[in-house]
């Protein structure tokens, strides 16, 4: 019965060790790769970008983006007040057709005091919205 407890043991640390010295070989593969070779600089990816509504007196702004983009397309700006079981509200909204790289202001009238945040839509159909926050 010892004897085999014992090649079981046995079996179990030498899998063990070539599993480590397997990892061990990989990384120090990985370590020599990686030392000497020259990395091609990265494209920058295109995005959209939303920030979060802010307030001026009785009016609320909200600022959309889209940078690192080749072409252009139609890029929406709208700041939304939340409305549990309802649609959101469309309180602020700007729009430009060829738009390529930049940022676009919505600018509207604050709705009561509310969760508001700011969406970015493009033409391509990606969209971003921002963080929800507390205004007017």
């Amino acid at each position: 019965m010892k004897d085999r407890n014992s090649a079981a043991r046995i079996s179990v640390a030498g899998v063990f060790i070539a599993g480590a010295v397997l990892v061990g070989a990989s990384t120090a593969g990985a370590a020599w790769a990686g030392s000497g070779a020259v990395a091609a600089p990265s494209a920058a990816a295109c995005g959209l970008g939303a920030n979060a509504p802010t307030t001026s007196g009785n009016s609320i702004h909200g600022t959309g983006s889209r940078t690192g983009c080749g072409g252009t397309v139609t890029l929406t700006v709208q700041v939304r007040k939340h409305r549990p079981a309802w649609p959101d509200k469309v309180v602020a909204e700007a729009g430009r057709s060829g738009f390529g790289n930049g940022s676009l202001r919505a600018d509207g009238t604050c709705d009561g005091n509310g969760t508001y945040f700011t969406e970015t839509r493009s033409s391509s159909g990606n969209k971003v919205s921002s963080g929800r926050v507390n205004r007017c």
